[in-house]
């Protein structure tokens, strides 16, 4: 245990989890220690805590419940652990507010309040907003009062962290893993290294290619979990269930009931393939809740499924892509050839526009600037998802574009004098187009992680379809972090658990209801953070870490 995965191991795991896995270095690969009992045993495994799902969140609540004295059995069905955050860059949202200073993690640039830091981030939710209840702005708040707390405890597993970016920059104070010794390793890959190293310290067991497939209930309690393993169908028992199975955008069949744009539009998934919604699926079927309204992290729009498996170039046709064809910078038109957002807005606008004006399909206009592009695009008039023009008004006929030379003649206007009055696009976005050929390239929404799972209270605790908690069983990370957002995705910190998606640190400190059950775990506490994605590239975000204590403590929970 404690070793590392080697290229070839890690490529065949990023073809095990689909094409989310950039081949940016290697991953810890503990060993799965077999468990007393596991081939032909009678007898149940046993632990004080069994977590499943190792991405950032639930490796972060096993290290942590280990910290403190606890048995903890981790559970993946990856064949490696750690497998939603190996590409993450690590950026980590804070709170540094008066309440946290003697943890600060670098001298802010100007002051901040916590109430500033709360009507940031409420401006910043109301980008695509829709009637739901969330976010939870208490429930967010409590935990950006820990988020210095947590990347000091992340830092004592060897981990120095450095300063990203500053609120003013991107709405908060943002630190990253320090990878200058290393620099050619990503920053997710390093944490997940230290990670290993403290499974290993702690004696954490792992039981990796191991499904979870049903929780074992005790009268109203969740005492344990069925497995599929290499062992066969294993039963595992514990005091408490942890789910930290990540989202369901792996999943055809939660996307088409639970988000049905997904698949109607053909919304490009760049998370973990292996996210299906098992950890939704299994509490359902013993009464758990579910959060209504799920939605989607996005990431960038980028061109449709069609064109990605047409040639691999057309994956570099968006923002974070090629030289020449970043997309904000362009004309993004409806099916008739009419704009009808800024381009350049924060990608959450562009999603939320897309799906909700139902004027599809969209494309985005490219002229013959760019050899490289062009060489791209021409690759894709097969499909019948890119059409050509050696003019405006002849590929505006192709299209059956009625408006795509008046919106073409006025976003040239708008270039030339530098004021996008429609829309409000900067001028330095307000790019002229060139010479023709002219090219209408299909683009649809792209997301790396769902904002949905099972409900939860302030504790990570599932809560039952009336309302009350479930006994022995809490969620964390992309499996619960619903109540975080409305529909935009602002930075946070370590993953609930990715990036991904926008690092933001939070922490909160709870008092679980384990330590109103019978035999609770003494002084337990586990650290929940949650895994995202931050700023358009996936990256290490803990959309929070939870500690969730099994015993009331006289000091605050740090």
């Amino acid at each position: 245990m404690g070793s590392t995965f080697t290229r070839r191991q890690f490529v065949m795991g990023a073809m095990v989890l689909g094409g989310s896995l950039a081949l940016t270095g290697c991953s810890p690969k503990p060993e799965s220690k077999k468990q007393d009992g596991a081939s032909g045993a009678t007898e149940p495994v046993q632990a004080d805590i069994i977590v499943i799902g190792s991405g950032l969140a639930g490796s972060a609540c096993s290290i942590s419940a280990a910290q403190n004295g606890a048995s903890v059995l981790l559970v993946d069905k990856a064949p490696f652990l750690t497998s939603t955050f190996l590409t993450s860059k690590g950026n980590v949202s804070i709170a540094q507010v008066p309440e946290n200073k003697d943890e600060w993690c670098f001298e802010p640039e100007t002051p901040d309040t916590m109430d500033q830091f709360v009507s940031r981030y409420r401006n910043l939710t109301e980008i695509g907003k829709v009637d739901a209840p969330y976010p939870d702005y208490s429930r967010m708040q409590r935990m950006m009062e820990e988020s210095c707390a947590t990347i000091a405890w992340v830092e004592q597993m060897g981990i120095t962290c450095e300063k990203s970016f500053t609120k003013e920059m991107v709405g908060t104070d943002t630190v990253k893993p320090d990878v200058s010794a290393d620099p050619a390793t990503e920053a997710g890959v390093q944490v997940a290294n230290a990670f290993a190293a403290e499974f290993e310290r702690l004696g954490v067991r792992t039981m990796l290619s191991t499904e979870a497939k049903e929780l074992i209930m005790d009268g109203d309690d969740v005492v344990g979990v069925k497995v599929e393993g290499p062992d066969g169908v294993q039963e595992l028992r514990a005091k408490a269930v942890v789910l930290a199975t990540g989202g369901f955008g792996g999943s055809a069949e939660y996307c088409d009931q639970l988000v049905p744009a997904i698949n109607e539009m053909g919304f490009q998934y760049l998370g973990n393939a292996m996210n299906t919604g098992d950890g939704m699926t299994m509490a359902s079927a013993i009464g758990a809740a579910l959060y209504e309204d799920p939605w989607v992290i996005p990431n960038v729009i980028m061109p449709t499924r069609t064109l990605t498996k047409a040639d691999a170039g057309f994956k570099k046709l968006c923002d974070t892509g090629m030289e020449g064809a970043a997309t904000s910078s362009k004309m993004l038109v409806d099916s008739t050839g009419a704009r009808f957002v800024n381009e350049a807005a924060p990608v959450t606008a562009l999603a939320t526009s897309m799906t909700d004006n139902q004027a599809g399909p969209y494309y985005v206009l490219f002229d013959s600037s760019n050899a490289e592009v062009v060489a791209v695009i021409e690759k894709g008039l097969s499909t019948g998802d890119v059409l050509k023009g050696v003019s405006i008004e002849e590929l505006a006929d192709a299209a059956g574009a009625p408006q795509l030379a008046a919106t073409f003649e006025a976003y040239q206007q708008a270039a030339a004098a530098g004021a996008d009055e429609a829309f409000g696009k900067k001028a330095d976005m307000l790019a002229a187009y060139g010479d023709g050929p002219f090219y209408l390239v299909k683009f649809v929404p792209s997301y790396v992680a769902t904002m949905g799972g099972v409900k939860t209270d302030a504790s990570c605790q599932a809560l039952g379809e009336n309302g009350s908690v479930i006994p022995g069983l809490f969620a964390v990370g992309e499996a619960t972090h619903r109540f975080m957002y409305n529909r935009s995705f602002v930075r946070q910190r370590p993953h609930h658990g990715s990036s991904d998606g926008s690092g933001a640190g939070h922490g909160v400190t709870t008092r679980s209801s384990l330590a109103r059950r019978p035999d609770p775990l003494p002084g337990l506490r586990l650290r929940l953070p949650a895994v995202k994605h931050a700023s358009t590239i996936p990256a290490l975000s803990s959309h929070r870490t939870i500690e969730i204590r099994t015993r009331l403590s006289r000091h605050r929970a740090r």
